[in-house]
């Protein structure tokens, strides 16, 4: 197992955090609707995942109808996978956990700058104030991020360890 599995486990273990307090969240302001905190929670921080959810489900909805499907679709089995590969030294599956994290990541933040007018039409739009959802989307997007290159960087490393004794038993002595 590589020495930086850990760090490959950050990208599952975020998005999946993300998506339980985004949830809970949603659940939370069904119950207490008046309260203030929650509304501002759910539109203000988790703003991202509301603007996903509401660009796929326009899709999807013909397809797939499961409650919280976000957390128990995507965000359950990348954490299960990861732990999985983490728990049982299964490099393949940690691996393919913290790459699909970064590819939903990528996703979602698609899916909210194609629902987010506002994003597209402005004129000024690299000037924009950063908001609470911003901030988590590129807390997501750098722990996916971070999880995908040390993956990819341990793969590279495997390579090259099984490959580097190779050339030398195929190629004849020159002394």
């Amino acid at each position: 197992m590589p020495r930086h599995a850990k760090l490959q486990m950050i990208g599952p273990a975020a998005v999946f955090v993300a998506l339980l307090a985004a949830e809970s969240a949603a659940h939370a302001l069904a119950a207490y609707p008046s309260s203030r905190a929650l509304w501002s929670a759910n539109l203000q921080l988790f703003c991202i995942f509301r603007r996903s959810h509401d660009v796929f489900s326009t899709y999807a909805s013909t397809y797939v109808d499961v409650a919280y499907f976000q957390i128990v679709c995507i965000g359950l089995p990348l954490l299960l996978t990861a732990a999985y590969g983490t728990f049982f030294r299964r490099r393949f599956a940690l691996a393919l956990a913290s790459t699909l994290s970064f590819g939903y990541v990528a996703l979602v933040l698609s899916a909210a700058y194609v629902s987010d007018a506002s994003l597209r039409h402005g004129p000024f739009v690299a000037a924009r104030v950063l908001s609470l959802g911003d901030c988590l989307a590129a807390l997501l997007l750098g722990a996916s991020l971070l999880s995908l290159i040390v993956s990819h960087m341990s793969y590279l490393q495997a390579c090259r360890n099984e490959w580097s004794w190779r050339p030398t038993v195929l190629l004849p002595r020159l002394s």
